[in-house]
């Protein structure tokens, strides 16, 4: 691990590669040649651990072995992230660190990990340091992953969430690899909403926090009033966020229907 981030500031240009899956399909490699860090046979960084309260993952564990970890671990939200990535073969190369430090947009498992409150360990020449994940978005709502940095392991609390959903908001158009993806999660205590995560994701990222504030508390089922407010203050942030007009009224749809399947969650 120390040899890694010894190359990696000296050579701030290489290209961490694990799986290889994201650089092959979408060219991040670019036409130049380039030098490549290889991290996929550092121990440390395939290892899997667990507490209490958290699943530690190192950075290069393949998406096909969480997706076989003990059903008993509350992921389902991860769970779902990764079942969208493409085909199974895919999945037994394409590594959790990857799909996560993407430079060019939030990837599948971005916005469910958000959802859950993922805290990630980043580490370069000055030690290491946890972050929430969301300290790898930028001010301007794209992805601020910092150079000269590798990201070495990610822990995901395994609380359950009684509501989760994530969706497709668009598939990969034509000379773009990056599909978009919306993820939600509440909790309920006492038929009231108590914790609520509303996410769309795709070149940028847009989260309302005013709006989950505003329905945090309130009770169920909401009225219809509250519904489509949430719903038109969604799709508006996404617009706000960079989102074609298509996506950010489906951002709204899926807020809405998402709220609307989760009226009799709290009894």
């Amino acid at each position: 691990m120390a040899e890694a981030v010894a190359v990696l500031k000296r050579r701030p240009d290489a290209l961490p590669w694990a799986g290889g899956t994201l650089i092959l399909t979408s060219g991040g490699a670019g036409d130049a040649p380039v030098s490549v860090l290889d991290l996929g046979r550092i121990p440390e960084l395939r290892a899997v651990s667990r507490s209490d309260r958290y699943l530690e993952l190192g950075a290069c564990v393949r998406l096909a072995t969480i997706q076989a970890l003990p059903r008993s671990l509350s992921l389902q939200p991860l769970r779902d992230a990764i079942g969208l990535v493409g085909t199974a073969t895919v999945r037994n190369m394409a590594t959790l660190g990857g799909n996560i430090a993407s430079r060019d947009a939030f990837m599948t498992c971005f916005p469910s990990l958000a959802c859950m409150d993922a805290t990630v360990e980043l580490r370069d020449a000055s030690g290491s340091r946890w972050s929430g994940i969301h300290a790898l978005v930028g001010g301007d709502g794209r992805p601020a992953f910092p150079a000269a940095t590798l990201l070495t392991r990610i822990r995901v609390p395994t609380a359950p969430w009684d509501a989760f959903a994530l969706h497709r908001l668009g598939e990969p158009t034509k000379g773009d690899a990056f599909a978009s993806t919306f993820a939600a999660a509440a909790r309920f205590e006492k038929e009231t909403i108590s914790e609520l995560r509303l996410i769309a994701s795709g070149r940028t990222l847009a989260r309302d926090r005013a709006l989950e504030l505003s329905l945090i508390g309130k009770r169920l089922p909401l009225t219809v009033k509250d519904v489509e407010e949430a719903r038109e203050a969604a799709g508006e942030r996404a617009i706000e966020a960079g989102f074609p007009a298509r996506l950010a009224e489906r951002f709204g749809a899926y807020v809405m229907s998402f709220l609307a399947s989760v009226q009799e969650g709290g009894r």
